[in-house]
This record gives structure tokens, C-alpha cells and sequence, in this order.
């Protein structure tokens, strides 16, 4: 036990905050940005395919469709673009690469931003037809992680499908730190808000020099009709009806955003003008919430700022219980869209976006065997099984027992290699198939 400790307490010390990037590759990056835009071409050509695979439904009925939609050598797999098909429930019906998930409701399923994969999109296609983006493995590319463009459209009231195609660019990353507080400034507005007034409200936040503009972060707002009642940076378009706006995707961020608002609130991703960069389009994730019946307030990071601020793991990581569970399953979304070999390679990668300084994802078989041990490598494939703290405990018997169950928060004393002292440590743990589960834990005062 000593020896173990004292062998992780070495790596971790020059480990523990490895950058995303150097901060030379940051600022190269930041002067090189281009936005991720997908080619009008390209675009076209991805409608018209789910339009061929929606005339297909119709003239061979629905049965004869998902058999062709899941077969991976099939008239629907070119290239890296697939038709999938789902059912308005969230449950999928048809895939071409993830066969052991057809008939699960996937409503759950995060990308590594914490973004719904499968809700957002249930949400579009409800409307009959529209764009959306998430974070996604690219099963054409050994299942490496990239941003992808969708366009879903409905087929009849039982049924929709989907397909998309990848965009060029490096994999945006928004880090917890960065997410808490875009929360935490949207939800500071909100309250302002219910206690000042609407009219008072609005004045303060359509002010790009007010207390509401910080940095990349400002306030904008919608009735919920779509007129837009705050955009301080875009004083013109205050008073007009933008519910049916576009992005240089054709993804339609006022509607997303209302639409998110009107279950409470949400996250989504599209192209917007950046303040920063002379109003250029780049990536922006917003989190919305709905302030009353009558309208909704939201705010955005820019994927490209929010690179250059999270060069170390020291902000991306997770540091309380609901930042914890968030990145466990996410880790866990992510081995179910890929395969448990695809996923292991990824938690073990020390530069990869699984490991976050102490924070890391481990997993196991439910017989023990070690799978993903990033900073203690040579452990892989051994059974931990039997690995007690100091008072004895069989921390990974009784982890294994939860994920058994499916899910949960575990607390325990573990000596921490950094001050090596014994420290109360909570994990998240989750069951991914009846064959292994995963986690990840951080100590708590």
C-alpha cells in the first residue's frame, strides 16, 4: 500500500496539472482561429441524403428502413455520414455502429461538454426538420472526438431520423470552471431580474458597458414570441422578431434557446458574433433559463476564449458532487457511443480531455480486473479487488457493489499522494454494461 502510494504521489507530482496544449499552441491557435462552418456543398448534400433515406421509409416501410439504416455496409453508410433513426421517446430504432444501444432511451447521453446529445436533437425534430451540433465520436476515424453538424427530420409521428457530417477545427472544450460561472452569471440576471423588474432589467442589461457584460460573458433576452428584448452589442436588432434566425449552419439559435427555456432552462451550441473578435462568428455554447412566463434570459461562452482560458486541468476539472457526477457521465456516454476498448484507450491517455489533473476516470470488470488507471498504467489488467484504505475497507468491492445497481456517490477515507494525508474522497461510480463500470472521485474538506 505504502509503495503504491508513494509510486502515484510521484507521477501525480508531475502530472498533476498537464496543460491541454502549451500556451504557445493556445495563442497560435487563437490567431489561426476559424470557425467551424460546414461548406454549403457539403451542407446540401446532407439534406438531400436524409431526404433519400426519409422517401426510403415511405416507399419500403418503416421495418425494411431500420434493417437498412443499421447495416454498416449498407446504401446508408458514406463515408463518415449514417442515417440513425429514433423514435420521439429519446429510444433508438436503427444505427449502423451501435447495435447494443438499439431499443435503450438515450435521452441521457452527454457530450463531453455536458451538452444532451439525443434531447436536443428529439426537440428539432419535433418541428419537422432542423439543424443542431454536439460533441461526437467519429466512428470512420478510430472513434476520435470531434464537432459534428446534424440535420434530423421527421419521417411520421412515430419516427425520426438523423445524419451529419464533421467539422474541421480542434475539439471545443468548455471547462467546469468556465460552465459555473456562465451558471452562476446567468442565474445572478435572473434574480436581478425578478427583484428590479423587467423594464429596469433590460435597461441595465442592454448596456455593453453595465454591470451584466464581463469580459466574453453579457446578457441577452427574448420574449417568447422570439422578439429579442436584450442584445447589447446588437442594439438594432432589439425590437424584432429573430425566432427564425440562422447561423452559417442553418441551426436556429433563437428558437433552440427558447425552446430550452420553455422546459426551465438548457445548454446548446451555435455560431454567433464574438464581441471580442470584431463580431466574427465563432462557436458559442449558451445556457438559458426561463425568467417568467413571458420571457428568457440567456448567455454564451465562445469557444475560442474559453481555450485560451482553460490551459490547465486545473479548470477543467470537476470540483463538487454535481460537477463530479456531470463528468462520470459523460465518461460514460462516451463508452457507450464508442466500444469499451475504444473508451479504455481514451481514460488512459494522460493528455486526453479524461484526465483532469487528480480527477480522472478509472474503471473496472465486475470481476475485479483493472481496465483504465491513467496514472499507475502497469496496473491495467491486474485485479484491484482486494486494495483496502487504512481503515481497512475494500473501496473497490464496495464501488463494484453500487455500480451493480447502476449508479451512485461513494464516500471513503483515501490517502491523498499530494499531502499524504488520510482524506474524506467521494466517487461517482457508474455501470456501463452487466461486464465493467467506471468513475472518478475527488477529496472534499
Amino acid at each position: 500500500m505504502k509503495s503504491f502510494i508513494f509510486i502515484l504521489s510521484f507521477i501525480l507530482s508531475a502530472c498533476l496539472f498537464p496543460s491541454i496544449g502549451t500556451a504557445e499552441d493556445a495563442a497560435s491557435s487563437s490567431s489561426a482561429y476559424i470557425a467551424p462552418i460546414a461548406n454549403e456543398s457539403a451542407r446540401a448534400e446532407l439534406v438531400s441524403f436524409l431526404q433519400e433515406a426519409r422517401n426510403y421509409t415511405l416507399s419500403n416501410g418503416r421495418d425494411e428502413a431500420i434493417k437498412a439504416f443499421s447495416d454498416p455496409k449498407g446504401k446508408f453508410v458514406r463515408g463518415d455520414m449514417y442515417v440513425f433513426a429514433y423514435d420521439f421517446n429519446g429510444t433508438l430504432l436503427a444505427h449502423p455502429y451501435l447495435h447494443n444501444l438499439i431499443g435503450r432511451n438515450n435521452l441521457d447521453l452527454l457530450d463531453p461538454n455536458g451538452v444532451p446529445i439525443i434531447k436536443n436533437l428529439v426537440t428539432v425534430a419535433r418541428r419537422g426538420a432542423g439543424f443542431a451540433c454536439n460533441v461526437y465520436p467519429n466512428p470512420t476515424q478510430a472513434n476520435e472526438t470531434a464537432l459534428k453538424l446534424l440535420y434530423v427530420l421527421k419521417v411520421d409521428d412515430r419516427m425520426w431520423i438523423g445524419a451529419g457530417i464533421y467539422l474541421p477545427g480542434p475539439i471545443p472544450l468548455f471547462s467546469f470552471e468556465d460552465q459555473r460561472n456562465l451558471r452562476a452569471f446567468v442565474n445572478e440576471a435572473r434574480e436581478y431580474a425578478l427583484q428590479n423588474g423587467k423594464d429596469k432589467a433590460l435597461q441595465v442589461f442592454n448596456n455593453p458597458k453595465g454591470e451584466f457584460v464581463r469580459g466574453d460573458l453579457y446578457i441577452f433576452a427574448y420574449d417568447f414570441r422570439g422578439n429579442a428584448l436584450c442584445l447589447p452589442f446588437q442594439p438594432d436588432f432589439v425590437g424584432t422578431n429573430r425566432l427564425n434566425a440562422t447561423d452559417a449552419n442553418g441551426i436556429t439559435f433563437t428558437r433552440d434557446n427558447q425552446e430550452l427555456a420553455g422546459t426551465g432552462s438548457g445548454q446548446t451550441y451555435y455560431l454567433y458574433p464574438s464581441p471580442r473578435e470584431n463580431m466574427s462568428a465563432e462557436l458559442k455554447l449558451s445556457y438559458t433559463t426561463k425568467v417568467d412566463d413571458d420571457w428568457w434570459l440567456a448567455a454564451g461562452m465562445y469557444s475560442n476564449s474559453s481555450s485560451d482560458r482553460n490551459m490547465s486541468s486545473s479548470a477543467m476539472k470537476p470540483t463538487n458532487r454535481d460537477e463530479l457526477k456531470t463528468f462520470v457521465e459523460e465518461a460514460h456516454s462516451h463508452a457507450l457511443v464508442t466500444s469499451r476498448e475504444n473508451a479504455v484507450r481514451d481514460f488512459m491517455d494522460l493528455n486526453g480531455i479524461w484526465v483532469r489533473g487528480d480527477v480522472y476516470i478509472f474503471a473496472h470488470d465486475f470481476n475485479g480486473i483493472t481496465l483504465s488507471l491513467p496514472y499507475l498504467p502497469t496496473e491495467v489488467g491486474s485485479d484491484r479487488s482486494d486494495i483496502r484504505n487504512d481503515q481497512g475497507v475494500y473501496i473497490n468491492r464496495e464501488m463494484s457493489a453500487i455500480a451493480l445497481n447502476g449508479s451512485g456517490y461513494y464516500e471513503y477515507e483515501w490517502k491523498n499522494p499530494i499531502s499524504n494525508e488520510s482524506e474524506n474522497k467521494v466517487s461517482y461510480i457508474a455501470k456501463v454494461d452487466n461486464t465493467w463500470w467506471l468513475g472518478a472521485g475527488i477529496y472534499e474538506a
